[in-house]
């Protein structure tokens, strides 16, 4: 298996994603709009702007702030890539060991190193944002645990839904039972042992509403470490916590 994950700037997609996490900010307990205001103070007063000012004022924006940092994005573009390509092999090993060899599910695989902290990611057609620091400059092994936490959200979703239709067919994977599943489940992989000595983060960040079930989920992993098991156990968990 090869994923060949490429990195590319988008300000485009950055201009999108801050109008989106601005004025629609409230995820799992978190506030995104702290990831666009955090390093873009100067956005703070959009929220009070009409839909039409604030999309011109974010683009005004950002079209300044690609044009006069352009060159450290190109580096730290390059960066990114330099430090991936040298544990993209180790980690599709993990992989390939969590997903009993899986096909790889179709699609581009750009992370689009991003100016904000929110890191969507878009299943269509296997894209995401990484912020580019994540908060703590110049720390790239932050965004590293930012690429495969994304890329297991692909293979999560395609493995679920291929493996159980009859769970999770037509099930939504932005919201409800499935996208915490999907949340929780890179929550308990991404701080096993052999991903945290890839990615280096000691404390991997959970959405507030989901504090609660990630001991429990780890608790299922660890006592049974498969993820047929895990996913059956994990989703009749969620269910009986309605």
């Amino acid at each position: 298996m090869n994923l060949n994950v490429k990195f590319e700037l988008n300000k485009e997609l950055d201009k999108k994603m801050a109008f989106k996490f601005l004025l629609s900010s409230k995820v799992g307990g978190g506030d995104f709009s702290i990831g666009v205001t955090r390093p873009h103070p100067e956005l703070l007063g959009i929220k009070e702007k009409d839909k039409k000012e604030a999309t011109e004022l974010i683009n005004e924006y950002f079209d300044k702030y690609y044009e006069n940092n352009v060159e450290i994005l190109e580096k730290e573009k390059k960066e990114l890539k330099e430090k991936w390509s040298k544990i993209e092999g180790k980690f599709i090993i993990q992989l390939n060991k969590i997903f009993k060899n899986p096909t790889p599910p179709e699609g581009k695989y750009i992370g689009y190193l991003s100016t904000i902290d929110c890191n969507p990611r878009f299943l269509n057609d296997k894209t995401f944002q990484v912020f580019r620091h994540r908060g703590m400059p110049p720390d790239f092994m932050a965004t590293q645990e930012i690429v495969m936490h994304e890329i297991l959200h692909f293979f999560f979703y395609d493995y679920a839904v291929k493996k159980y239709p009859e769970i999770f067919d037509g099930l939504d994977m932005n919201k409800g039972i499935f996208w915490k599943l999907a949340e929780l489940f890179n929550d308990v992989i991404i701080s096993l042992p052999e991903f945290v000595e890839l990615h280096k983060i000691t404390k991997v960040g959970v959405y507030p509403d989901h504090k609660k079930y990630v001991e429990p989920m780890k608790n299922i992993w660890n006592n049974n470490p498969d993820i047929d098991k895990w996913i059956i156990k994990a989703y009749e968990y969620l269910n009986s916590e309605k």
